[in-house]
């Protein structure tokens, strides 16, 4: 590590671009609510890395940059959108997302981005490299001082600083006691901090720490990503082992055909219970939404265990014998296509159950998650027939996309949709919860003011709505569903 007389313009450039980076946090972020500033930040922060990538002479157009896209889809959901759930996973994994393309770009990585070692190297960036480096801004400050000062001031400044430092805590006890002694003084005492500055002294001192801390964060972690370090002494390559330990072909044969006869005789039961209109197979006093209920919850967790056994199966399964393999490789094959019809039972019961008590945030995610994972079952049954793809890296990018999708669909505004429709069919419609959504479903809750059947509770809600609002009308946090809102609601008093 350089000293501070050896600083170039490298490095003093990236230590002023962490301090504009700490500043424009406070001043984008400081006593405001998320909105058009997240993804402005973002893209501040983006700049950064590619002035310093480009300075260290790592600026190259490469495949992870592709990860950007989502990124930046990611930190609009800030501006276009007002779900609460989602802004705070947003806010959350957008940081994740951008350690990891940063650390690919940067070539730091030894390990490809699907092998289970990388995600210890992004790791050891982040808690190691970056705490460790967290010094050195208070190291070129001191040397930098140390260099331009002569050796004799120098060493009294720090005496002088040590002894300031000794009698702090001193004077503070004296000062109190004084105070405490003499009303007046104490008076006095308290109001030098106003007569000197128009801000709260103690707002003042914490954003002043706020700057400083993000500041050396993004320096920190800049410096560990691009500049030179010494590396791990290099682990000589082991020496290769056996095999992985494998199953016998014939044991793993013989718990699918079990398995998969069980689940056979399951399709055809689900087939005449929920396809057929067999009304009179129904247990007595139970009705369709009932009977959905209750079996959806054990579906999804035999879904998800089936999903365990097909990805340990295809682990341990040996091609020594090549017929059995091939037929562990079409029991597998009978066992994903047996679950995706355990998905489709489960997706058409919940819609039984939304079809009589309605539409909820639980229940639209419930449906997305079991299309993610047949789509996941998809990606395992083309695996099974075609080793040579990466089961971690496609799952990764589909999570990624399905993520995405989830954002942007507009779940709130689906929900409020969907439940309206139903209402204009049955009569029948949860108006309260409908008020508890996000900004996002005003505008199809503003038209049922006009419905005398529920424009009461909608009003009240709508009230409450719009007493929640803020008046922070600053420009870093505008939002358009909370813009829209508003204005819709404004005209609707």
């Amino acid at each position: 590590m350089a000293d501070a007389t050896q600083w170039g313009r490298k490095e003093l450039g990236l230590l002023g671009g962490s301090l504009l980076a700490g500043i424009l946090f406070d001043f984008l972020f400081y006593g405001k609510e998320l909105g058009v500033s997240y993804p402005l930040f973002v893209l501040a922060i983006y700049g950064l890395l590619c002035w310093q990538l480009r300075q260290y002479g790592k600026l190259q157009v490469t495949f992870e940059w592709l990860l950007t896209v989502p990124i930046a889809l990611l930190s609009l959901t800030f501006f276009w959108y007002s779900n609460g759930l989602f802004h705070f996973l947003n806010f959350l994994l957008v940081p994740f997302l951008f350690v990891v393309q940063s650390f690919l770009v940067a070539k730091r990585n030894k390990r490809d981005w699907y092998k289970i070692g990388f995600v210890a190297e992004v790791l050891e960036l982040v808690f190691y490299y970056t705490i460790k480096h967290v010094r050195i801004p208070f190291s070129f400050v001191k040397n930098w001082i140390k260099a331009n000062t002569d050796k004799r001031k120098y060493g009294v400044a720090i005496k002088v600083l040590i002894g300031l430092g000794i009698s702090l805590p001193l004077l503070l006890v004296v000062l109190s006691l004084l105070s405490e002694a003499d009303s007046v003084f104490g008076y006095f005492l308290s109001e030098i901090p106003r007569m000197l500055f128009d801000l709260e002294i103690m707002e003042v001192s914490f954003r002043g720490i706020l700057i400083g801390v993000v500041s050396i964060g993004t320096f920190a972690y800049l410096w560990s990503l691009l500049a030179p370090r010494e590396e791990s002494v290099e682990i000589p390559n082991p020496v290769p082992q056996e095999e992985k330990q494998r199953w016998d072909g014939i044991i793993l044969v013989t718990i699918l055909v079990v398995i998969n006869l069980v689940y056979a005789a399951f399709t055809i039961i689900q087939i005449s219970y929920l396809f057929s209109g067999a009304q009179t197979v129904l247990p007595d006093d139970m009705t369709y939404a009932e009977y959905a209920r209750k079996g959806f919850n054990e579906l999804v967790m035999v879904t998800i265990i089936n999903f365990l056994i097909l990805l340990m199966f295809m682990h341990l399964t040996s091609k020594e014998q090549p017929r059995v393999y091939r037929m562990v490789q079409i029991l597998l094959s009978l066992l994903t296509v047996c679950t995706g019809f355990m998905l489709f039972s489960a997706y058409f019961r919940l819609s039984l159950y939304e079809e009589a008590y309605g539409y909820t945030v639980s229940r639209l995610l419930a449906h997305a998650f079991m299309l993610f994972l047949l789509v996941l079952f998809g990606i395992a049954l083309v695996k099974i027939w075609r080793e040579g793809i990466s089961l971690i890296k496609n799952y990764a990018l589909t999570g990624i996309a399905a993520y995405l999708l989830l954002n942007y669909i507009n779940i709130d505004a689906i929900i409020a949709k969907n439940n309206i429709s139903r209402y204009e069919e049955t009569g029948k419609i949860d108006a309260d919860y409908l008020t508890h959504l996000s900004y996002d479903a005003v505008p199809y809750l503003v038209p049922l003011l006009e419905d005398r059947g529920v424009a009461e509770i909608i009003k009240y809600g709508l009230d409450e709505m719009r007493e929640e609002m803020d008046d922070d009308d600053s420009w870093q946090s505008f939002n358009w569903s909370k813009y829209r809102a508003k204005q819709l609601l404004d005209s609707n008093r």
